[in-house]
């Protein structure tokens, strides 16, 4: 597995506890990975949800500046249906027979776009509300 954005990549050498290794060896073979590959894995989607949990701090932040037309505008928005329906094929492929890298990366870039959506309407829902509007409309009923 190439390591992404990575021009000198470093070698190092850890010990881990027998859980953890089993944790990790388990995943490995989900997701039809080397050990070493699966670890890599792991400490990049940290880093890249660090980076992506410090610009959705920024964006909700943002909402706090908007009109209240533009609240309701973000708290109705939607990820479109071709997104959710490529979303779902990835799910499915991943429970049958596994995804390839990239596939994976599409699906943790789908996952977190449905995430930020998410976190955008409840905080868009909640400053209409604390404005004094009924966001009942918002809630969709299943």
């Amino acid at each position: 597995m190439e390591l992404a954005n990575s021009i000198n990549p470093k070698t190092i050498t850890i010990n881990l506890p027998a859980t953890i290794y089993s944790h990790v060896e388990r995943q490995s073979q989900l997701m039809r990975r080397s050990i070493a590959e699966e670890l890599v894995a792991v400490v990049t989607e940290y880093w890249q949800k660090e980076a992506l949990a410090n610009d959705i701090e920024q964006e909700l932040t943002q909402l706090d500046l908007f009109c209240d037309s533009e609240l309701w505008q973000a708290a109705q928005i939607n990820v479109s249906s071709e997104k959710t329906d490529h979303m779902q094929e990835l799910v499915e492929k991943q429970q049958s027979v596994g995804l390839t890298d990239s596939e994976n990366q599409q699906a943790q870039l789908l996952s977190d776009l449905f995430n930020r959506m998410m976190l955008v309407r409840a905080k868009a829902a909640a400053l209409l509300k604390k404005r004094g509007y009924d966001v009942s409309p918002l809630i969709q009923k299943t």
